[in-house]
């Protein structure tokens, strides 16, 4: 009797082990048959992420941005529209530093190690071009210089209904040498240069400091010296002393000789 009641419990128990089989692979069929669906019914759908530089032109350890643009989708299922996409962001990490993505306004945005999200803060589709996140990168100090590429990569969004494969325009940057700036001018040699400016010239038309007479050269190439004024003055007051010494003396000789 126990051992009858229990073949009876064994077969209830691989029934409904085959029932529970039976229900997962109806399930799992099911989701490949509606994945298989929805990826033929989406065949001529797409969009577009686009790529635009803040600069076209930058230098090592600049720092710059780039926007993705959500643009020309062509979506009939769903809500006609893309409400979140998913993407990789490929670029040369000897050049480039991937510093950050930030979600424009009404996106939300997660990143990691290149790979990222991007949905509608509303969950809501979009249907016209439309500004979504930035990427900002940091050029190395050491990179090379010239063109870089940056790209996006493995690309699908969603309509709400249906996934649909995206297609990346990239952006390109090119870097450049930091120009050197002028080197300041040396007060030494500034100075020098005021006392060349100073000096006179070969044809003897200018008058060094020193000089204390003056030399005046007419077109006829003849010099008219012109004595210092100092001088003059001294010859003058000699002179007047003189004539008042000598004066004296025969004043004395002429009281005396009275």
């Amino acid at each position: 009797m126990k051992y009858d009641k229990m073949k009876i419990n064994m077969d209830n128990w691989r029934n409904t082990n085959e029932t529970k089989k039976c229900i997962t692979l109806t399930v799992i069929l099911t989701l490949l048959f509606s994945l298989f669906i929805t990826k033929s019914y989406a065949a001529d759908e797409i969009f577009e992420l686009q790529l635009e530089t803040s600069s076209a032109t930058v230098h090592p350890r600049d720092s710059f941005s780039v926007n993705i643009i959500l643009d020309n989708m062509n979506i009939t299922s769903g809500d006609q529209g893309i409400g979140a996409y998913q993407a990789k962001i490929v670029y040369d990490t000897n050049i480039l530093e991937l510093v950050e993505v930030t979600p424009a306004n009404g996106w939300e945005v997660l990143e990691n190690e290149g790979d990222m999200v991007a949905n509608t803060s509303n969950a809501e589709v979009v249907k016209e071009r439309t500004y979504t996140a930035t990427i900002q990168f940091k050029v190395l100090e050491n990179a090379v210089l010239g063109d870089t590429t940056i790209s996006l990569e493995s690309i699908q969004g969603s309509s709400g209904t249906t996934t649909i494969d995206g297609t990346g325009v990239s952006g390109i940057v090119k870097i450049e040498e930091v120009a050197e700036e002028n080197p300041p001018v040396d007060d030494d040699n500034q100075d020098d240069n005021q006392n060349n400016e100073q000096k006179p010239s070969n044809n003897g038309g200018t008058t060094n400091r020193n000089q204390v007479g003056t030399t005046n050269i007419d077109p006829s190439g003849t010099s008219n010296k012109t004595l210092p004024k100092t001088g003059i003055t001294n010859i003058i007051i000699i002179a007047i002393a003189i004539v008042i010494i000598t004066a004296i003396i025969f004043y004395i000789k002429y009281r005396r000789a009275v």
